[in-house]
């Protein structure tokens, strides 16, 4: 799973876009005078997600900003101001980022903003571009908008979590009725950190990424089949193996971790598809 790199826009930034609407509801003088503080806000956010003591910080910051006074007008200001009035291009601008997909899933287009410490929760975070994070809608929608005390139940953050580049996702492929399935598992690296290793578990299973990668690959089985079958033909069992190790290998080179790196792989791993099997299906 590739992520976007951390956004140059600033807090700063968007409280300058949001500024005309919060004028008309009145709110300009109040929120431009706690700038100061969301800028605090901003630096302590980056440093400590830079050294790894993201979730200690919201940790000791859980439910102190709940009851905020300006708590709704922060809010709002992002619903009203950065996603749909005079904020929409700096909104667009941190999607666009997210090149390599969704941050949660890595799958579908990021098409929505999500809140990685939950603007319901951290109100004073609700504008800070490091806090917002490219995502599909359903992966938003399946996130929850509260924030688990549990560090093993903490969702990675695209711009400072790094999952390294051994690979943790694998594959295996089994015949069906009719097909053959892919079903996908996770094994966090041995040198993980039991807790950074939990998350990967938490991530994958709360997020329902197997079934979501199944049915992508039984999707695009259907447009590799007939290559497979031609390679097969004309080089026999080994000759397609090595093809699909080659086309593992090159998505390994952008992504070990991809969902179709994973499949690949596992293709290439099974004897009954790579004896024929796919003039089966």
């Amino acid at each position: 799973m590739r992520w976007p790199q951390k956004p140059t826009i600033t807090v700063e930034d968007v409280l300058k876009a949001c500024t005309p609407w919060l004028a008309k509801q009145g709110w300009d003088v109040a929120l431009n005078g706690r700038l100061p503080e969301l800028v605090g806000q901003q630096r302590r956010y980056r440093a400590a997600g830079e050294t790894g003591e993201l979730f200690t910080l919201l940790a000791s910051e859980f439910g102190g900003q709940c009851n905020d006074e300006d708590k709704d007008r922060l809010t709002a200001a992002y619903d009203r101001a950065l996603v749909g009035g005079g904020g929409r291009k700096l909104y667009d601008a941190l999607k666009a980022a997210a090149i390599y997909g969704c941050t949660i899933c890595g799958v579908a287009k990021p098409e929505t903003i999500d809140h990685h410490a939950p603007k319901a929760v951290f109100p004073l975070l609700a504008l800070t571009p490091l806090n917002l994070v490219p995502a599909c809608g359903p992966c938003n929608q399946g996130k929850s908008n509260s924030f688990s005390t549990d560090p093993a139940k903490q969702p990675f953050h695209p711009y400072f979590d790094d999952l390294g580049t051994d690979r943790w996702l694998f594959a295996d492929v089994r015949r069906a009725d009719g097909g053959v399935v892919a079903e996908f598992s996770v094994r966090p690296p041995a040198d993980w950190p039991e807790v950074k290793a939990q998350r990967l578990t938490h991530h994958f299973t709360s997020n329902k990424l197997a079934p979501m990668f199944t049915f992508e690959a039984s999707r695009r089985l259907a447009a590799r089949r007939r290559k497979d079958m031609r390679s097969h033909e004309r080089t026999g069992p080994e000759g397609l193996r090595d093809a699909l190790m080659e086309d593992a290998d090159s998505f390994a080179a952008v992504d070990p971790n991809d969902w179709e790196t994973a499949w690949l792989y596992a293709l290439a791993d099974c004897d009954w598809y790579i004896n024929g099997g796919m003039k089966d299906i």
